[in-house]
């Protein structure tokens, strides 16, 4: 691509992004972008060209860079130092992670989790730790060979996140925690790929297609009767 321009490189990383990458958020966010700057171009070319050079060659964001641009868009950002040091606390670095956890360490934050956002969860836990037999320990974790629970292996990461999710994704408590998408957000996004894949199927597949078709019109048939039906009911009453 050499001799190309700044935009056309830009714009090339960033369709080719939203149609190879696994993430989701990531091929949205990469298409947003390029429909931006191309709305950019077609508006003022010099300044999408100098947009494209500055986010190929990028620079260390500065806070004060980044509140400038809000404070003159008019945005209030008075709550987002909280939300960052939010973030910050429930993050938890993949990299940092040791594939063998300590127990001890994941017991403390599982607790403290549960404490904090779920306080009967963890009254109730407690209350059921302490009924256990003294024997607990031997029935627990010394299963028989032939049960299910016999031949579970320890996860390479901890367990399922416990703080509660929160419906938009870049403020959920239950993403920070588990340093990926939560379980409601990991379901929300395979929705969304069931139905594109439905959507793809019903658009490439011609039997797919032709079995739309016709089920679309035996719906409209009974609708038909139902609605002769009625109009019958009525007239005779």
């Amino acid at each position: 691509m050499t001799g190309t321009t700044h935009l056309t490189r830009l714009r090339t990383r960033m369709l080719a992004t939203a149609y190879s990458n696994a993430d989701f958020w990531a091929r949205r966010w990469a298409f947003l972008t390029d429909q931006a700057v191309g709305a950019l171009a077609r508006r003022d070319p010099a300044a999408a060209e100098t947009l494209a050079a500055s986010l190929l060659a990028p620079e260390f964001l500065h806070d004060t860079q980044i509140l400038g641009a809000a404070v003159e868009a008019g945005i209030d950002t008075s709550h987002w130092e909280e939300r960052r040091e939010k973030a910050r606390t429930y993050a938890r670095e993949a990299h940092e992670l040791p594939s063998q956890f300590n127990p001890d360490t994941e017991a403390a934050r599982i607790w403290a989790s549960l404490f904090e956002h779920y306080k009967p969860i963890a009254a109730a836990l407690a209350a059921h730790l302490r009924e256990l037999p003294p024997t607990w320990q031997e029935d627990l974790f010394t299963p028989s060979p032939d049960s299910p629970t016999g031949h579970q292996s320890d996860p390479e990461r901890p367990g399922p996140e416990t703080a509660p999710y929160d419906v938009s994704w870049e403020d959920c408590p239950a993403c920070f925690e588990a340093q990926d998408q939560c379980r409601y957000h990991a379901g929300v996004l395979a929705g969304m790929e069931y139905q594109r894949d439905l959507i793809t199927t019903a658009l490439t597949d011609h039997t797919a297609i032709d079995q739309l078709q016709e089920r679309h019109a035996e719906r409209e048939a009974s609708a038909a009767q139902t609605a002769a039906a009625d109009t019958s009911t009525l007239a005779t009453a």
